[in-house]
């Protein structure tokens, strides 16, 4: 299951039961198991591993203030490729693929790779790559800027004989990653290729091969981005075999009359996915997602970030951020918390309402409104405060998974990567977190101050807790630390609520 729909549900859980203990005075009915969705059929054959390219002692170190990769002569393409930052404390270098076929062009028919030599007027942060072959001159070019994570890269074949002759398509391979759903960082991956339109998704958890036409097209993992764009349509290609996610695109054979060249030229983006990252030199907004949460969860994090100038610790700027919308937020929680006290008094004039017209609907509606008039009580205002604060929490709480600013982010004591689970020992395969035992704690506390009257509404204290405990227990440290903050001020707040409106 995705972090993102574990997210959800967790929401979804304490939204279901503060509306139940507001808003249902009656008996409660058996929530039927929902059906499991049958697994879906794959229509392709799962095919063996693909070979790797052959990768030869030819290689060239480039880089810049960002990143280091190792370009290969033999065929044009890069082989290794790391950046400087956004390292963990057991890493020199945040490695992004081994074995990468990135930029590596085969022309159609041909078995071995071009054999490219370095051309004499190459420079620090501009190479060029020259190979003759079949009546043809291959050349590649690579831009490199100091401050950017984007290449420029052109392509060019020319006619060298006096002759026409045709030049062969080119299969431009983009690269390849595989999908390890065992890791949160690979587990899931988003594939998309613009066309014009609304982007064309890939879905690439099941085997596959697939053609579409667009100008360019993303790869996303949780921390990772690999980013095409042309000025002209290219088709695309997509693959998986045995879970090795490969993809690329192929330029159209062409007649080339004598001394004739045409020429290719596109952009690459290998980088963090991090919207605040990648911003400047992406601008397609749909690259990054869209929707109400994830616009919510930037805005948040650019609070987040701002705090971060002034507090140097990606751990307690979480803490100090999560009060902050808790203190933004204590009115509608005080009215919430009231409206529940309240709700709570008249559970008895209720439950007798509900026994004397039981048979009776339409009549037991209009006593219950009619009861709800006469104490001024709002039945819905136990939930709707909780309502306008959802969004929040949870555009904080995705904003928060694939920030990677916290890669490597030390807090304190035992939390030494706020991007990862805070463990502290393990028992046999089993990992022992502890922020997630403190998520359990503070919300079983939470469920325990909150008023319930139904046996099954007690039962909720510990059921909604141990269901969080087991849905976020391999979170990263980082979102942890928000929902335990988010937790610990809850309790304050419910403390001070209830003590206030004893007296």
């Amino acid at each position: 299951m995705k972090e993102e729909s574990r997210i959800l549900i967790a929401f979804g859980l304490a939204l279901a039961v503060i509306i139940l203990f507001s808003m249902m005075p009656g008996k409660h009915k058996p929530i039927s198991k929902p059906q499991q969705p049958e697994p879906a059929s794959i229509d392709h054959e799962i095919s063996e591993n693909q070979e790797d390219f052959e990768i030869s002692d030819r290689r060239r170190e480039l880089k810049n203030q960002l990143y280091n990769f190792s370009l290969d002569l033999l065929g044009g393409k890069i082989v290794s490729f790391s950046l400087n930052g956004y390292t963990r404390p057991d890493e020199k270098r945040f490695l992004f693929f081994q074995n990468g076929t990135t930029l590596l062009d085969m022309v159609d028919g041909e078995t071995s790779q071009i054999v490219y030599d370095i051309s004499p007027d190459s420079k620090d942060d501009f190479l060029i790559l020259r190979a003759k072959q079949n009546g043809l001159e291959h050349k590649k070019t690579i831009e490199i800027s100091p401050v950017e994570y984007s290449l420029k890269v052109g392509i060019e074949q020319k006619n060298i004989l006096d002759k026409n002759i045709s030049a062969g398509g080119l299969n431009i391979s983009l690269g390849s990653l595989f999908l390890n759903r065992h890791h949160p960082e690979e587990a899931s991956v988003d594939f998309m290729v613009m066309n014009g339109g609304k982007p064309y998704k890939f879905n690439v958890a099941r085997q596959m091969k697939e053609k579409i036409s667009g100008n360019a097209c993303v790869v996303r993992t949780r921390y990772q981005m690999y980013y095409f764009r042309s000025d002209e349509p290219v088709e695309f290609r997509v693959e998986n075999k045995s879970s090795r996610i490969s993809w690329g695109f192929h330029i159209p054979s062409v007649e080339l009359t004598a001394g004739k060249s045409r020429k290719f030229n596109f952009s690459f983006y290998i980088g963090p996915s991090d919207y605040f990252v990648a911003r400047s030199e992406i601008k397609d907004i749909r690259v990054f997602g869209t929707g109400f949460f994830v616009s919510m969860g930037r805005f948040i994090f650019y609070i987040l970030n701002s705090f971060h100038r002034f507090i140097p610790n990606w751990g307690l700027s979480i803490i100090l951020l999560t009060v902050l919308i808790k203190l933004v937020f204590f009115p509608l929680t005080r009215n919430s918390l009231r409206s529940m006290k309240q709700m709570q008094k008249l559970r008895p004039y209720l439950q007798d309402i509900q026994k004397k017209y039981k048979d009776n609907p339409q009549m037991l509606q209009r006593e219950m409104m009619n009861l709800y008039k006469t104490y001024k009580i709002n039945p819905f205002g136990g939930c709707l405060p909780m309502l306008i604060q959802i969004p929040i929490f949870v555009g904080f709480f995705l904003a928060l998974r694939s920030s990677i600013y916290l890669r490597g982010s030390p807090f304190i004591l035992w939390i030494k990567d706020l991007s990862m689970p805070d463990t502290v020992a393990s028992i046999g395969s089993v990992p022992i977190n502890i922020l997630p035992f403190l998520m359990f704690i503070t919300s079983f506390f939470q469920q325990r101050m909150t008023p319930a009257v139904e046996q099954s509404q007690k039962f909720m204290n510990i059921v909604l807790p141990l269901m969080m405990l087991v849905l976020f227990y391999n979170f990263s440290s980082g979102l942890l630390l928000y929902w335990v903050t988010m937790n610990f001020a809850g309790l304050i707040e419910q403390y001070y609520i209830y003590n206030l409106t004893k007296k």
